[in-house]
Parts: structure tokens; sequence; C-alpha cells
């Protein structure tokens, strides 16, 4: 009976993981990409941002990374942090809201390999397309983590759409639902258009034993749009990556790295920074949960029609400074949600279908 348990238990983790890794090789190495995540670099003036990379690396001692966008721009590592044997996290400094065609991958002694990167899953219904670009933040403390989600959403419908954080639940893997207790300022977007620049969503109280495992758009309502973050994040294919004419081989024309002085340096300085941020005095986090109960009472209560005549309702005016407020009152415990959502850069066109 325990064999069977373990079996199903296996089973359901393996489910849960489908599709999300990324893998390459040839007959000696196989490398896989488990995961990635951005963090914001502390400083409002910065355009940059960190991306890490989770990286297993099986039949070679070392390999070496190259990350190029979707406008063929090409980034080398910053930082290697080995995790454990055949595992380590590869930092890359890159443009805020950059998007990604493919990382190539040299192990040692072996010949370079293409992996094409993850697809921007979706989710639509009659009205309108929500397309999710990862996590850009994610804080954890002894207790509880927060996490802060991007997305971007179009109004495929005929009448105004009136966009707010409370739009959006947060479901882990028991199907346990969490609500924003920061974001962006809501807005009204016009039949056709899209939000002009990608949304930040902020969930704190999340209990450390859950995994960020689907997003959802009107919960609960006939309308509801559900984004499972695991099995919608597929892998993009070789005609959007290379084009449908173009090979793999066309990595050999791609223009030389976008090197940024100091790569390394800046990632070191932000994460001592983190590191600092976490062995502040125990009176500084005595009392973090009252602070994000605090955020979340301010946000219950608030109503309103859709603001007439391009005029900001009270709703936006509580919201616009919630996320700034929320992320003073974490920086406590781990200083990483900056004032990012000034920073949003505009999504072109060509971002938007990679």
């Amino acid at each position: 009976m325990k064999i069977i348990v373990i079996a199903i238990l296996l089973a359901l983790a393996m489910s849960l993981a489908q599709a999300y890794p990324l893998q390459g090789g040839d007959t000696n190495t196989t490398v896989t990409l488990f995961g990635a995540t951005r963090a914001p670099i502390a400083d409002e003036n910065i355009t940059r941002e960190i991306l890490k990379i989770d990286v297993g690396l099986w039949g070679a001692e070392n390999a070496t990374y190259k990350l190029v966008d979707a406008k063929d721009n090409v980034y080398e590592p910053g930082l290697y942090k080995p995790l454990s044997s055949g595992k380590q996290l590869v930092y890359f400094l890159i443009p805020k809201d950059d998007l990604f065609k493919f990382i190539t991958v040299t192990p040692a002694s072996g010949k370079p390999m293409n992996i094409n990167w993850w697809a921007t899953p979706k989710g639509s219904n009659n009205n309108l397309v929500i397309r999710y670009y990862g996590i850009t933040d994610w804080l954890i403390d002894p207790d509880e983590q927060g996490i802060v989600l991007q997305l971007r959403v179009t109004n495929n419908g005929t009448k105004d759409l009136y966009l707010a954080p409370q739009n959006f639940t947060l479901l882990d893997q028991w199907g346990w639902a969490y609500s924003p207790s920061a974001g962006f300022d809501p807005e009204v977007v016009a039949p056709q258009n899209a939000t002009p620049t990608r949304l930040l969503l902020g969930f704190t109280g999340i209990s450390l034993l859950s995994k960020p495992a689907a997003l959802a758009y009107d919960y609960m309502t006939p309308n509801q749009i559900i984004i499972d973050l695991e099995k919608d994040q597929g892998q993009l294919s070789d005609v959007a990556v290379y084009g449908a004419n173009a090979t793999k081989s066309a990595i050999s024309t791609l223009p030389a790295p976008a090197t940024a002085p100091q790569a390394a340096e800046m990632i070191n300085q932000t994460e001592n920074n983190s590191t600092q941020a976490n062995n502040t005095t125990s009176t500084k986090l005595t009392s973090l949960k009252d602070r994000i109960a605090a955020s979340k009472a301010r946000l219950e209560g608030l109503g309103g029609e859709p603001p007439a005549d391009g005029q900001k309702s009270a709703v936006g005016s509580k919201l616009n400074s919630s996320l700034g407020s929320v992320r003073e009152r974490l920086a406590a415990t781990r200083a990483n949600l900056d004032k990012s959502t000034q920073n949003n850069s505009q999504n072109n066109s060509q971002n938007s279908s990679v």
C-alpha cells in the first residue's frame, strides 16, 4: 500500500512539473533549465534587472552560457552560483522586461547547443486576452513569502474594459486562492487596445509550502480565465525563434554579445544588499504580519465605478500608493520590491508576439 501511495505522489509531482523544464543535449551531455526568475536592482534609475536561471548539467563538468533576446542581442553571464553537484544558478544582467528566444549552452570539450526559451503563456475569453510574463520578484521570510507577477491585458471586446488588481487571483498547487495585496492603478482599456505597459501584481501572506500554480481572472465567475503557470509555460517553436525559412544554425550569424560594464560587480552588490537586509535586527521584523494585514485591510472595501472622462477614481488613488508602501514595509526583510511599477518599459509588438 505504501508503495502505491508513493507512486501516486511521484506521478502528481511529475505532472506538476510537466512541460516546464526545458531540456537539450547530445549523446554525451544533457542540460535542463528548470526555471527562471527576475530580481530588480535596488536603484530606480537603473533600467536593467537580474535574471536567474536554474540549470542542471549531466555528462560534463562545466559549460558556458549565452542568452539571446527577441532583438537578437546576446548576453553573457555575470555570475555563477553552484547549488549542488551538477546544478547551479546562472545570473544575467538584462534590460527590464526583456524577452528571449533561446540560450546557447557549450559544454566543456563539447559543441554548442541551442535550447529554445519559454513561450509567454496566455489565457482568453470572448472579450480579453491575458498574457503572463513571469515572476519579477520573490520575497521569502521565515514565515511566509511574497510574489510579484507581471502580465498584460488586451481588450478584444466592443466595450471599455475596467481593469483593477481585484480582478486577479493567485492559486497554489492545492487550489488555495490568494488575493493581491498590491498592484497597478486601475485603468480603462478601450476596445481592441492593450494596456500600454505590463502590469505588476503583488501577493503576500503566501504559505512557504505553497507554490504559484495558476493565475485567475474573475475567479469563480462565468467569465473566468485561468492560466496554468506550468502546463501553459511551453517552449517556443523553431519558427517563432528562427523564422519560417531559418534553421538553428542561424546562431553563427548573431552579433557580438551585448556586454554590461561591471555586470558581475553590480550583481554581487545587489546580492550583498539583499543579504544585509535579511540580517537586520529583529526589531525591524517584529510587526511584518501586522503590516501585511494592514495592507490587505486597505484593499478591503475598495469599490466604485470605472473612472469617467479619464479621471482617477478613489480606488485608483489608494492603489496608486499601495505598491510603494508595501515594498517599503517588506524592505526590512529583503530589499527587493522597489518602485518597479513606475519603471515598466513599454512592450512593443515584437515582444508581445514572442
